[in-house]
Order: structure tokens, then sequence, then C-alpha cells
């Protein structure tokens, strides 16, 4: 498509993580092929600022960052009754860890009903939701364990809002975009950085543990669940976090930039200005 594209001399943008070019995991001619097609793009948007490092340095001149994020247009937490959001599921904890987004075998929930077991505490839930298309929740029984299914909209931001910790050892993808609104902590392992992982500053707005470390995983989800001035701290910088980097006038910024960029060949000495 990218080549048809080109044939007929349209402009072309490449937006996307990029691939690890120097990474002995991915196969040649992948990367091969990668290069080719950051090679006949006239801009690259990447994701975020620490995937530079994944493409050569010979395209470094044509690359604009777009924090991937998601837009909030205000803040719906105004009139918003914790209380209330609990009772509505049945949910008599007084903490709650909360684990929400597409319920999948690759993001390693097992670690998190691991080490909640571990906690062993009756003033603690543990809540999850997101649809379980891999049937990963049908082994998680216990009590304070709720499964909650699929919810959307404000009613999800109010679930985040309502709970204490985000906890998703695997995979954080856009779901830690939604905590950090929400003033939510995040703890994760180290066992696959996905792109917006760049929010997450371990010892600042959450933690990160060891892929596999249960022990430790627990330690510190009971850290910032048991110590309020701690956890109040980390929410504070979770939400100063995308409410700057993470903010969506900040990833149409990245845009408008490669589409200047772009456009400046067609418009060179013209006087004018492109027009989207």
């Amino acid at each position: 498509m990218l080549l048809f594209i080109k044939l007929l001399k349209k402009k072309a943008i490449y937006w996307g993580h990029g691939t690890d070019l120097y990474g002995g995991s991915a196969l040649w001619l992948k990367r091969f092929a990668n290069d080719i097609e950051y090679s006949i793009s006239d801009a690259i948007i990447l994701y975020g600022e620490h995937l530079r490092k994944n493409l050569s340095p010979r395209h470094h001149n044509k690359i604009f960052i777009a924090n991937n994020t998601l837009n909030f247009d205000e803040d719906h937490r105004g009139l918003f009754d914790k209380s209330a959001c609990l009772s509505k599921y049945s949910i008599q904890t007084t903490k709650n860890i909360i684990c929400m987004g597409r319920l999948q075998r690759r993001k390693r929930l097992e670690s998190l009903f691991e080490a909640f077991r571990l906690l062993g505490r009756s003033d603690i839930g543990l809540i999850f939701v997101g649809p379980d298309s891999d049937g990963v929740l049908s082994s998680f029984n216990g009590d304070n364990i709720y499964k909650l299914g699929a919810i959307y909209g404000d009613e999800k931001l109010n679930l985040l809002s309502a709970a204490d910790v985000f906890c998703l050892p695997g995979a954080v993808g856009l779901s830690i975009v939604d905590a950090f609104y929400c003033g939510l902590p995040l703890v994760t392992d180290d066992g696959d950085i996905s792109p917006e992982s760049m929010y997450l500053k371990d010892g600042i707005n959450g933690y990160v543990v060891p892929k596999g470390d249960i022990r430790r995983l627990a330690m510190r989800l009971q850290m910032l669940l048991d110590d309020d001035v701690l956890r109040e701290r980390f929410s504070r910088a979770a939400k100063k976090e995308i409410s700057t980097n993470g903010h969506i006038e900040t990833m149409c910024k990245g845009f408008l930039d490669a589409l200047y960029f772009v456009c400046h060949v067609s418009f060179r000495g013209s006087g004018r200005r492109p027009v989207f």
C-alpha cells in the first residue's frame, strides 16, 4: 500500500512505535522491510520519545513524537460519590486494587492474583473490569474478588476513581492513561514495556517490579494501600504526568508538526501555508 501511494506521488507518514532494528529477536527480513517502510515515508510519527532508538539514526531527521494517549474533555469527578459507586457493585472492602482492560493471558494476570492471595487481607479487594475473552478469570476465585465484566464510559472512570491502586503486570498499553487520569498509582512488571509505559516513573507515580516476583509485587501493592500519604503523593504525580505529557494537545502537536514538515516540500517558496 505504501509503495502504491508513493507511485501516485502522494505524501506518506508512518505512525506507530517502530521496530527494534537491532534486536536479536526480530527476523532480518522483517527489519529490512521495516527499514524500507521508514525510508520511503516522508515523515515518521512515534508513540513516544523513548522509541526513537528503535530506528536507524539516518531516519531521525524526520521523526516526530505524538505521545500516545486518550482524549478527556473534562474532569468527570466533580459530583463523584465513591461510596455509591462501590455499593453499586456490592464492593465492601475499604481498600481496593483494580485491574481494567482486555483481560488477556499475555497480561500475566495470574501474577496479580497470586500477589493478592499473598496479601491475605480481608480489608483489601481485587476488582477486575473488562472482557475476558481468554477465560483467564475462571480460576481466580476467593473472597473479595470482584469480576465485573466490560464497563465503559463515565462508569469505567468512576470505578477507577473509587479504587486505590491500579495493577496490570503485563502489556499495560493505554490502560495507564485511564488510571493516571483518575489519580491511581500503577504497579506493573518489567516483562514487556509497552510504548505508553513512558508515563510511569518508578518510585514517583507507580512501581515497576521484576517479572514473576510475586512477593515484590505484593509488597509494592501493600505499601501503596497502607500508606495514605505515599499513595496521595503518587496520585498527584500521576495526574500531573497525564495532564502534561499525556494531554491530547501534546499528541496533536506531534501530528501537526509532521504534517507541516511533509507539506513544506510542496509549499516551499510559494508563501502559502498548507491547509489540512
